[in-house]
Parts: C-alpha cells; structure tokens; sequence
C-alpha cells in the first residue's frame, strides 16, 4: 500500500541518502545522536521518528526542526490528493496512519533537498511501512521482548523482523545482541554479504562517567580513541546507543566520502538531547521522566536509578494494558 502511495508521490523514497535504524529499545536516542553528528559536520539531516513527546511536528524534523506548521498543512493536502487519485481507480484502496505519515515525510525530505534522512523503524523492521529504501547504512540498536502480538513470543522470532531492514552488500551496526538474535542477524549478514560491526566486538565504550545531569565518555574502535565526549544523557544504556551514534556516523560518512572530523562528533553529541529518556524536569523538586515501557527498558531504568539516587525515589507509572505490566510493575516495586 504504501509504495503505491509513495508512486503516485512521485517515488521521493527513491532520491537521497539514507540510514534506517530499527531496535527494541534506544533506537530513538541512537538515531537522535546520529542525526546530530552528521549536522554538526555540515550536513542537512532529515529525521523521522515516532511517537512524539509535545507535538506531532516532531516526527519530522530537518535539522531538529520540527516540519513547521504550514509545511506539514501542505504535506497533507499533497498526501490526501494522490489518495484521492489513487480510490478514483481503486474506490477500496486505504492506508494506515502510520503508512501516510510514512510516505509525508518521504515527500517532505525529498521537497527540501535534504543530504540525508535517518530514519527510525515505527515497529519491527522486514514489513515496516519505513522499509521502502535502500540506506547507506542499517541501524539495529537492541533486540528484546515487546510488541509479542505482531512481533512474536521469542527473541528469534522479533530479532527475524527486525533483521529485516538488513540489505545486500549495505553495512549493518548494532548492539551487543543477545545470542538468539546475535544468530539471527549472523544468518542475514551472510545472506546479504553485508559488512557487521556490532558493539562490544568492533567499537566499544572503554571509559564513562556521569557528568552532571550526563555522561562523559570515551570511544573505542580499530582507528583509535575518541576521548572527552560529553552527553547530556544519563544510563548505562546510552553509551551504547552513543556508541552506535558515532559508528554508523563514521561508516556513513566513509561511503560517501564525506569529512567527519572528532570535534564535529562531540559538537553534535554535546547537543543530542533527547526528550522523555530520564529528563529532568525540575531540581526543586526533583522530577524526572521516562518512557520505558517494555521490561528490558525498565530493567535499564532501575539501574539508571541506582547509580543517580542513593536515597528512596517516588515512581508514579503508567502502563498500557496491552503490554506486560505485571513484570514491570513487580520490577519497580
């Protein structure tokens, strides 16, 4: 359905560079801090992401730009012209929400000539609305158990989907998997004789320290180390989506010949602020808030806790009845 809209859009998921970024969790924060880099280094980036946290402009964003009002009014018209094009030839054809929305900021990136877009998966990977395009490089930050009714019950089943967005010969980073996803993936990068660097083995996060309301840390990888690179994002968790962030940076900008510099990484990291991944609120009093809603998450959350506050904390939840909340409630408890 949706590359029948994106044709009648004039195919605009076809022009430009990509990188496609899929995870269970933190594939937000990773293509956040992706996109930040690639900024800093004079690159105009195109972001897509889901859900929103104040405003639905921010699923689109050039530049960190959330698509401004009038532009989105004007995507939206084009979008709802070729769906009234394409039910004159077919009265039963639909899409989604998440498919139209899909192909908009296809359309929106390509209108303004963006060098590149990063775009994050909405769920899964293989039969994703977003797995219209060929990237630059494929981005799988973590696989764990969430979202079991269209996914599946088992790591291998969720790792298959999300393993999806791998393409031939197109080079695939991600996290340090668990074994029944690591296999996974192993089984599809030999398939696609694509390149692997994944977290732990090939790049990694020698040395971090909280800073702050952050983190300051070093990179590793075969070209040495990056060191002094602060993050205004507290969590274990983060290193590795940092990690990731500055990975794939480094391998997209070889394949396009682009100059990267170290500073313009710590520039760009130095901005990646990410909102509703432990932001604090307030000091007086101390508020903070997240969005973790699978047990991996949550279990990355108590341990973000731990190391911030030494004394008792207060947690107001709120769980989606669809997901498994027993777990995380009796994990926060």
């Amino acid at each position: 359905r949706i590359l029948t809209l994106l044709h009648a859009l004039g195919d605009p998921q076809k022009r430009g560079h990509y990188i496609h970024v899929t995870g269970t969790n933190g594939k937000g924060s990773a293509a956040n801090a992706i996109a930040h880099i690639l900024e800093a280094s004079g690159l105009s980036v195109g972001l897509y992401t889901s859900p929103f946290i104040m405003r639905f402009n921010e699923r689109m964003m050039i530049d960190h730009q959330p698509i401004p009002d009038a532009e989105l009014v004007k995507a939206v018209a084009v979008g709802q012209q070729a769906l009234t094009q394409l039910r004159q030839a077919t009265p039963d054809f639909g899409v989604t929400e998440f498919e139209f929305i899909t192909a908009l900021a296809f359309w929106y990136f390509d209108q303004k000539q963006v060098d590149l877009a990063v775009i994050e998966v909405g769920i899964g990977g293989d039969t994703d609305s977003t797995n219209v395009i060929t990237p630059v490089v494929s981005v799988l930050t973590e696989v764990a158990l969430d979202h079991q009714k269209l996914l599946g019950d088992t790591i291998t089943e969720i790792a298959t989907h999300k393993a999806g967005i791998i393409k031939p010969h197109v080079p695939v980073v991600t996290g340090n998997l668990v074994p029944d996803a690591d296999a996974v993936v192993a089984a599809k990068v030999a398939a696609t004789a694509s390149t692997w660097l994944r977290f732990d083995r090939d790049f990694s996060v020698p040395k971090a320290r909280l800073h702050g309301w952050g983190q300051r840390l070093t990179y590793a990888d075969k070209d040495g180390e990056l060191t002094d690179i602060d993050i205004p994002l507290v969590g274990d968790y983060q290193q590795r989506n940092i990690a990731i962030a500055i990975q794939t940076a480094k391998v997209y900008a070889f394949a396009t010949n682009w100059p990267l510099r170290s500073q313009e990484i710590r520039q760009g990291l130095a901005a990646s602020r990410w909102p509703a991944r432990l932001e604090k609120l307030s000091d007086e009093p101390l508020i903070v808030i997240d969005g973790a809603h699978n047990p991996d998450g949550i279990k990355g959350l108590i341990a973000a806790l731990h190391q911030l506050f030494k004394q008792p904390v207060t947690v107001i939840a709120g769980i989606l009845a669809d997901k498994d909340y027993h777990t995380m409630a009796d994990a926060l408890t």
